[in-house]
């Protein structure tokens, strides 16, 4: 079967918040005010009893239940302070849409995306020492909203001000909130060319959880279980807490949950794969078992208790008498980033870019809507382009280089391959954080690549892509401590293969390592990459491409590299042992 005949073409969704410059934003949720004082701050209130009314002007509005004869929709403008009876102040210049229902007021207050995210950030990181942690959370916030923006859609908003949502804080935005939002304005994490669902939290424990153990349907690759060694250099903040069981059963009720008469102990029943309880069981009760998620006890106990009764579900029971020791760790459902383990990389020099990496591996920092992505496979390869129709011609030329990198190198490559082909520098700059100079790069399965006209331009097309399949095969056998210098000369020496000397001046590999990890200059991470293909090349030559395959993943031996550096280097061929 012809390769052209198995293409597909999906057109991916742009959520309807990223085509738009604002956002609703219900304020007062928690407790919706039955009266609100508005009064103008500067100037005058400008309002209207409906969107087609004619408008009046006013310094102060009294608008609720106290006011029976009064309008049951105020569409305000103006910068105004709004004071509910019995609550903090909001102050603010958006548009302000007020409607009087019988169980209170709904507020609701429509605004720049941006502005949404610093209020955001001043609600759930205000507390935050590290700048670059900062910046990853409003990367975060701006992305969820972009993602689940249509929650609240049915009830006329975008967004409410509570964990529901994502916290939003009515003080004043200070700087060092303004700053980070400012420094990352229009960049979300985009994953397959949707916004990704960037879940976060206080305090994972030391173990991030899937998002399906949360929300079953929800099984996300880039939130997945892993090891989150960050957090847990303050501790990973262990708690306890002792409740009775009439406050368990107390709690449970007021959650509509109808616990057994005098049950007399709680177990737990099963585990998720990241350690949590999955489920307990309140036994010895009429009826003698009541199976209950975890999940639902922790909120049930919370919502009437205060939320820092049982903080995760990262915890073990003891019984004694009437009352039950919940000791754990952690704080909040331990899905995507952490905030604990992002202050503390923050601390150590990791960039923003770093840290979103680590929390949710697999997606790319985008920059605004530039790419109306469009996916189109072939028999291995997945394409995504805003211009299927002329980059889809590099998918028989994919399929070619990969059959034969994998006789090159012996194995085959179990996972289908992602090609995201950028229509601009700009656009390929902005979302994947390399300078113009790197014409490709692969995160996870996935190849990036600058526009192919351009790399055509620079008659490096094919070798790029050459390049980046064999990066994925040598990564496909690489165990984890196997040097990247080792890595990265592999894959130039088994794409570009050289000839020279390894006598030549050239870095050490301990120089060469500290530049690949951190970056350098143009100039230095060329010559770093050329030092590395050398000695690779040298020890190809001396132990042969089998043996060297090999400790990929056995590990590279200590006297290899010294016995292999006082040899003269020639561009092997495939047959080499």
């Amino acid at each position: 079967m012809k390769l052209g005949s198995r293409l597909l073409v999906t057109v991916l969704s742009v959520p309807a918040i990223a085509r738009a410059q604002d956002v609703r934003v219900r304020i007062y949720t928690a407790h919706a005010p039955e009266h609100v004082m508005v009064t103008a701050t500067q100037g005058q209130l400008h309002w209207k009893a409906c969107a087609a009314c004619e408008e009046r002007v006013e310094t102060k509005l009294s608008i609720g239940n106290k006011d029976r004869e009064s309008p049951k929709d105020f569409f305000i403008a103006g910068t105004y302070e709004v004071r509910p009876d019995g609550a903090p102040p909001f102050a603010a210049p958006f548009p302000l849409h007020v409607q009087a229902h019988p169980g209170g007021l709904l507020i609701v207050a429509t605004m720049p995306l941006e502005r949404y995210v610093e209020h955001v950030l001043m609600g759930e990181s205000g507390d935050f020492q590290n700048n670059e942690a900062q910046k990853a959370m409003a990367v975060v916030a701006r992305t969820y909203a972009l993602r689940f923006g249509q929650q609240h859609a049915i009830d006329g908003f975008d967004f409410c001000d509570t964990t529901h949502c994502q916290v939003f804080s009515w003080k004043q935005v200070n700087e060092r909130i303004r700053a980070a939002a400012e420094a990352t304005r229009g960049e979300y994490l985009s994953y397959e060319g949707r916004a990704a669902a960037t879940y976060y939290h206080q305090n994972c424990g030391g173990t991030l959880a899937a998002a399906s153990e949360e929300w079953p349907e929800r099984s996300e690759p880039y939130l997945q279980v892993h090891e989150d060694p960050f957090c847990l250099i303050n501790g990973g903040l262990k708690w306890e807490t002792t409740l009775t069981h009439e406050q368990i059963a107390r709690a449970l009720r007021v959650s509509g949950l109808q616990p057994p008469a005098n049950w007399s102990i709680i177990e737990i029943s099963s585990h998720t794969k990241s350690g949590r309880v999955h489920t307990v069981n309140l036994v010895g009760g009429n009826p003698p078992g009541f199976p209950l998620a975890a999940s639902a006890l922790r909120f049930a106990v919370d919502r009437v208790f205060g939320w820092n009764q049982i903080r995760s579900e990262a915890f073990e029971v003891r019984n004694a008498g009437d009352q039950v020791l919940f000791s754990g760790r952690g704080a909040g459902h331990g899905v995507g980033l952490c905030q604990a383990g992002a202050e503390e990389m923050a601390r150590e020099g990791k960039s923003y870019r770093e840290i979103l990496e680590f929390y949710y591996p697999g997606t790319q920092l985008a920059a605004g809507e530039k790419e109306a992505w469009q996916k189109r496979s072939s028999e291995r390869f997945d394409l995504l382009s805003s211009n299927p129709d002329a980059d889809s011609e590099i998918l028989p030329l994919a399929e070619r280089l990969l059959r034969e990198g994998e006789d090159s190198v012996g194995w085959p490559l179990s996972s289908r391959v992602k090609l995201q082909v950028f229509s601009s520098l700009d656009s390929y700059r902005d979302t994947t954080g390399q300078p113009g100079w790197v014409a490709a790069s692969t995160r996870g399965q996935t190849i990036r690549l600058q526009p192919l006209a351009e790399l055509r331009r620079r008659s490096i097309l094919e070798s790029t892509l050459r390049h980046e399949l064999f990066h994925l095969l040598v990564e496909a056998r690489t165990k984890a401590s196997i040097p990247l210098w080792f890595r990265e000369g592999l894959v130039l020496q088994l794409s570009e293969p050289v000839s020279g000397n390894v006598n030549s001046p050239m870095m050490s590999v301990e120089q060469i390592e500290q530049i690949l990890k951190r970056g350098d200059t143009r100039e230095n991470t060329q010559k770093a990459y050329v030092s590395a293909q050398k000695i690779v090349a040298a020890l190809l030559q001396k132990y042969g491409k089998q043996t060297v395959l090999g400790w990929l993943s056995s590990g590279l031996p200590g006297d290899a590299l010294r016995s292999a550096l006082d040899l003269p280097v020639t561009a092997p061929h495939d047959g080499t042992r």
